[in-house]
């Protein structure tokens, strides 16, 4: 196999983009990354750029994706907006073998269902960056398709020692309503009743909810409790992450859950919602807390802030659930060269 394109409609902060400039860095020689409309972040290398279209469904850059396709015998296009250039590859490059890759549990509006089952039908492969997300196509997944599970570990981390329990927690990602970062607020604002030294660090790019948010950490009287630090690169959140001890992730809808998969190696006890493949990952009070109710979910908490032992337990087993994994970009390679040797 002589290099993978992995096409995405945008740059920017969401799991599926970090993966795909990873794995670019990671294996420059073996994978290139397209990006249909806008700028990538940071500087363009000649294995990661703009296709410069007006935008993820511009015909002229979907043509120039098939275009790129034809010297590549495999075509990863990730999310639901990157159908047209799938449909141009399929036409301009009926060589190259293409995949549909999913990063979400559900298809959220008609126009998702119809374009996803466009690419499923399209692909030679269906593969998800979790079991729940494949299992969220549904009946758009054409009978017999082959699918594949890739592994969404980016990087590995090093978790730094921790002893003694803090009502320390911390969120990293987009500031977006699926995350549901007002019900972490609302839970903190509880546990903080009781532990007046708590604190909530929140660190991502607005995306719809910052104002609303700081207008909940104002009416709950939580300013001094609660900050946000904006976007930062994981390099800076493993940094700021080892002055905190817990992880919350309330989200309302999952795949892989990147953050979570980096907060669990660098040692914190997740907090999660049983979403996506968060529930797989998280196991009441064996690897973090598993949120069902507010009252249930602080009195967890509660108990792992009492029981130093616990505490380590638990995080210990989160960083133990990710020991021996293989990487994003290993793994899509992987199932590309077995993909590759399929061809004719």
């Amino acid at each position: 196999m002589t290099g993978l394109l992995h096409v995405l409609p945008r740059d920017g902060v969401g799991g599926a983009e970090i993966a795909a400039r990873q794995a670019a860095q990671a294996a420059p020689g073996q994978v290139t990354v397209a990006v249909l409309a806008g700028p990538v972040l940071g500087p363009a290398t000649p294995n990661r750029f703009s296709l410069n279209g007006l935008g993820p469904f511009d015909p002229v850059a979907a043509i120039r994706a098939g275009l790129l396709a034809l010297d590549r015998p495999v075509a990863v296009f990730s999310l639901w907006k990157s159908a047209l250039a799938m449909l141009a590859t399929a036409l301009l490059a009926p060589r190259t073998r293409r995949v549909l890759f999913l990063h979400s549990d559900r298809r959220t509006h008609l126009a998702d269902r119809a374009a996803s089952w466009l690419q499923a039908w399209l692909a030679h492969e269906v593969w998800a960056d979790c079991r729940r997300s494949l299992e969220g196509l549904g009946p758009l997944t054409p009978a017999g398709k082959p699918t594949r599970v890739i592994s969404f570990m980016a990087r590995r981390l090093e978790a730094p020692a921790r002893s003694t329990p803090r009502p320390r927690f911390i969120f990293w990602g987009r500031l977006t309503p699926l995350k549901r970062i007002d019900r972490a607020i609302a839970l903190f604002a509880q546990l903080a009743k009781e532990r007046p030294d708590a604190s909530f660090l929140i660190i991502g790019p607005d995306d719809r909810s910052e104002a609303s948010l700081r207008a909940q950490v104002q009416a709950l009287g939580l300013n001094g409790q609660v900050a946000f630090a904006g976007a930062k690169s994981l390099d800076e959140i493993a940094v700021l992450a080892a002055g905190y001890d817990f992880f919350v992730q309330l989200s309302e809808q999952e795949g892989a859950a990147m953050s979570l998969i980096e907060a669990m190696q660098l040692g914190l006890v997740p907090i999660v919602t049983p979403v996506g493949e968060m529930a797989t990952y998280v196991k009441p009070l064996e690897t973090g807390v598993v949120y069902q109710s507010q009252d249930q979910a602080a009195a967890d908490i509660g108990a792992i802030l009492d029981d130093a032992p616990l505490f380590n337990r638990i995080g210990a087993a989160a960083v133990d659930h990710w020991r021996g994994q293989r990487l994003y970009h290993e793994d899509l390679l992987a199932g590309a060269e077995a993909l590759a040797r399929q061809e004719g």
